[in-house]
Formats: structure tokens, sequence, C-alpha cells
């Protein structure tokens, strides 16, 4: 199966409350979870105070409408289509959809992708900023009481 990988990054407007975004990053992530097991799309979503990160995967039509429908959600300005490319595999293949926030503990882990320390996705190349969604989602999944594992339901690697 063809399959392309979307990258984007936009202004975080989940506003300032670290529990407000935490309840919008659920809805957002129910939602999206709802729709991306109908159109075969994984990916995952990190987001710290100023910067939403997300990675989509799957056929293109499907990450496209997708991506579309994002860039017109007001809790995004400024979004930036960093890049779309043809892919043999997914990275986030038992995800329908991972979110994580950057907390902040994760100085170490910031630094390592982020050669000044300071998370700003401008300044990333789309490689980099696949690599740290993936970085931060692992790190955020470790601290939950159960490892993650392949669900029914969940995608399979090669879907």
């Amino acid at each position: 199966m063809a399959l392309v990988r979307l990258v984007y990054y936009s202004r975080n407007r989940l506003g300032p409350d670290r529990d407000a975004v935490a309840d919008q990053m659920a809805d957002i992530l129910a939602h999206s979870i709802a729709k991306n097991r109908l159109h075969g799309i994984t990916g995952a979503m990190i987001v710290d105070r100023n910067w939403i990160v997300q990675v989509l995967e799957g056929r293109q039509a499907a990450v496209t409408a997708t991506y579309d429908r994002i860039a017109a959600d007001p809790r995004h300005s400024d979004i930036v289509l960093a890049d779309t490319r043809a892919t043999d595999e997914r990275r986030f293949p038992l995800w329908w959809m991972a979110g994580a926030a950057i907390e902040p503990d994760m100085d170490d882990l910031v630094r390592r992708w982020c050669e000044d320390g300071d998370f700003d996705p401008s300044r990333l190349s789309p490689r980099r900023l696949v690599d740290l969604t993936e970085a931060v989602v692992a790190a955020y999944m470790e601290r939950s009481p159960a490892p993650p594992r392949r669900r029914a339901g969940a995608p399979r690697p090669h879907a």
C-alpha cells in the first residue's frame, strides 16, 4: 500500500492553563482516534505551551483531507506544512493518534533534538520533528502505569 507521512507544526492556541490544555488534548485525541480509525491514519502529536507538532501517516487522500480539516481548526494558528513524503512504513503503527505534552522535566530530551535547547519546530528539519515527536511520546508513555501494547482494534503494523 502506498503511504505518505505528513508533518506540520503550528502555534498552540489551546490556552495557557495546563488543566484546560490537558482537557482539550484529551478531546482532540478522542476525536482524532475515532476519525483516524475510519480512514486508516496513524500518527502522533506533541504540544508545549507555544507549539503543536503532528505527524500523520496513511493513504495520501485520507491524510490530505485530515490535514485540510486541521488547518481550518481555530486551535491552531500559523500552521506550517513541514513535509509530505511517500514512505514504506509507519513510524507510529500502533497508534491511531498518540498525544503527549512536552513536560518541564523533559529538558534533556528536548536539548538532544533541539541544538540550542529551545523547542522551536521552525528550526528543525522534518526528520528531526518526527524523531522528537517519537521520543516525546515514548517518554510520556513510559510514565503510564501500563506500557503501551497493541490492543484489539489498534492498527496492524503493516496496515
